[in-house]
């Protein structure tokens, strides 16, 4: 399980190809709570990852593996372990990778959904407390909201608290209407801020981000 607030590590992904997923078949057939993680990803790349554009791909499971090393913990309730996720991941990914999970998010928690609880687990989660596309779209506009309210304050000496939430909920009205995302306007707000990848994450996810910022 990746540490709390980072991806997983690349070789943990590879791993995986040796996990077999099957369903479940006779009563002592189940498998241990940190084997759920590897047996969805297996799942997800069996059914659905091949609806999900090639250039999302890697987005998308990884997204996935964030919020199945959670269900267990939080009952498989999504509208407790998104949220929290989506602003952790905030700090360390580029914008692109938030456009990414919501353009598949429908698909994603209907695999959830429908895959959860299947999973031989001894004791089984289901999945509930969903979040609506509008629901994710809002809790990204607003991190990528912060985000850019903290780049136009980033030269003042100290930041007004009350100065940043101001610009915050200007900013959200521009990028966020009608349950949807202005992604042009996103763009051009965060577009012109470096981005570097935690220098702690391994390599290969450290190239996957920065080529996912350059799209």
């Amino acid at each position: 399980m990746p540490k709390q607030g980072q991806f997983a590590k690349s070789a943990r992904l590879k791993q995986l190809n040796n996990f077999k997923a099957k369903r479940h078949q006779g009563k002592g057939n189940t498998i241990n709570n940190d084997q759920l993680t590897d047996y969805l990803v297996v799942r997800f790349a069996l059914t659905a990852k091949r609806r999900v554009p090639q250039s999302a791909q890697e987005t998308t499971q990884r997204f996935l593996i964030e919020i199945a090393d959670q269900l267990v913990a939080k009952q498989g309730k999504l509208a407790k372990i998104v949220p929290e996720l989506v602003n952790r991941l905030n700090a360390q990914v580029p914008w692109q990778f938030f456009k990414q999970v919501t353009d598949n998010w429908n698909l994603l928690q209907k695999f959830l959904v429908k895959e959860v609880p299947a999973v031989p687990l001894a004791s089984r989660v289901r999945i509930s407390d969903q979040v609506t596309p509008a629901e994710l779209n809002q809790l990204v506009a607003t991190v990528l909201a912060e985000k850019g309210a903290m780049s136009t304050l980033l030269n003042q000496t100290k930041i007004d608290p009350a100065k940043k939430k101001q610009t915050t909920q200007l900013l959200l009205l521009t990028l966020y209407q009608g349950g949807q995302i202005d992604w042009p306007k996103v763009a051009a707000l965060l577009s012109p801020l470096p981005y570097q990848p935690d220098s702690s994450l391994d390599q290969v996810t450290q190239d996957w981000l920065r080529t996912l910022s350059k799209q």
